[in-house]
């Protein structure tokens, strides 16, 4: 059964023909089982209401009123007060989550595709309509306009959350930073003390770098690819992790030339956890190696090996799922984070390792050529 289909429903239809409103309340009413009479339940419990109305300012007032609210509107374009799309356009005006079905003419199969491309969830031609037809639309425009708003609902939700990790969360790891700059260890442990510190706030503030471009990820479904130098981008994020690990070596096979990659402004915090993931699963004093090449279709390797003990195949294929991590600290958002920019850009992510040989991991990205 589709979802939507067995819960009570409340249904505004405003059609100034009274023997056609009363053929679609009877298809309605038919179709789901119910008597030809509003608020009846079917088998299942389910109740159906139709409330009719015969012209724009009437729905327009039932639509603004403090009972329940609709559903979906049943709109016929052209009623005594308003004809054409304007009617359509009063109506979205006047709704937030309301499921509009626009009922048109044979003859205006175009104006039901142009109301669909305004905010109509679907049309109807009359003169086509079955019962069958009118029930599964108006199921479907309801259910489809529930989940419009749940993500609608969602992404005010990320937004919120975007500004609380990129500018609250971001500006008090600063403000804890600056302090323990201006902090003057004596001894070794107090040396020791200041150092964890200062290493906690700067991961702080690179999660909320990684968080944030998560949440915009998600806020952004569409990217704009554009050309990036990937050389340029590893060699910034090489020094930034030499300069937090300073035990830790990074060898960088490069080309002859520059990388130019199809990306957008988030690779540096592809490649940024990509090195830091080698470090925290390899030897924090130990060496990561860096290679990128060219392959012969024209696309672009950049690879990532770390000295550590390597990973068993059963983990090599949940590294990159949401939540993993072997680390019980850890937060499990590194690669995953990495394969869902990875799989924006039109690339893909393998994770090799040998750990029989304790020969590390390899984590190979392929991106297009920018």
């Amino acid at each position: 059964m589709l979802a939507g289909q067995s819960s009570s429903r409340t249904l505004l239809l405003v059609e100034d023909d009274d023997l056609q409103a009363r053929l679609y309340r009877t298809m309605l009413y038919r179709e789901r089982g119910t008597a030809s009479a509003p608020n009846d339940e079917d088998a299942s419990g389910s109740t159906t209401t139709v409330e009719t109305v015969g012209t724009l300012e009437e729905a327009r007032t039932a639509l603004e009123g403090d009972g329940e609210p609709f559903g979906l509107v049943l709109l016929d374009l052209n009623l005594p007060d308003s004809t054409g799309l304007e009617t359509l356009d009063t109506v979205l005006e006047t709704v937030d989550e309301t499921a509009v079905v626009v009922l048109t003419g044979i003859d205006d199969a175009a104006v039901g595709r142009e109301a669909v491309e305004r905010g109509a969830e679907d049309y109807l031609v009359k003169d086509r309509v079955t019962p069958r037809l009118l029930e599964q639309t108006v199921t479907y425009a309801i259910e489809r306009r529930r989940r419009v708003a749940e993500i609608e609902r969602q992404r005010n939700e990320l937004a919120v959350l975007h500004w609380l990790v990129r500018h609250e969360i971001r500006n008090d790891a600063a403000v804890v930073l600056g302090w323990v700059g201006a902090l003057d260890a004596t001894d070794p442990d107090s040396t020791r003390t200041v150092s964890r510190i200062e290493e906690a706030g700067e991961h702080i503030v690179e999660l909320t770098e990684s968080v944030g471009a998560m949440v915009e990820s998600l806020e952004e479904p569409q990217v704009d690819l554009e050309s990036v130098d990937l050389e340029a981008v590893i060699d910034e994020e090489i020094d930034r992790l030499e300069s937090r690990y300073e035990g830790c070596t990074v060898t960088f096979d490069r080309p002859d030339e520059g990388v130019p990659v199809r990306a957008d402004r988030f690779l540096n915090v592809v490649v940024r956890n990509v090195l830091t993931n080698a470090v925290v699963h390899g030897d924090e004093e130990g060496t990561v190696a860096v290679t990128v090449t060219r392959e012969p279709d024209g696309g672009v390797e950049f690879a990532v090996s770390d000295d550590g003990p390597g990973l068993p195949a059963a983990d090599r294929r949940r590294a990159a799922e949401r939540g993993y991590t072997t680390d019980e600290t850890g937060t499990g958002v590194g690669l995953y984070l990495v394969r869902t920019f990875v799989d924006r850009y039109g690339g893909s992510l393998a994770i090799e390792s040998d750990p029989e040989r304790s020969a590390g991991t390899t984590v190979r990205i392929r991106l297009e050529s920018g």
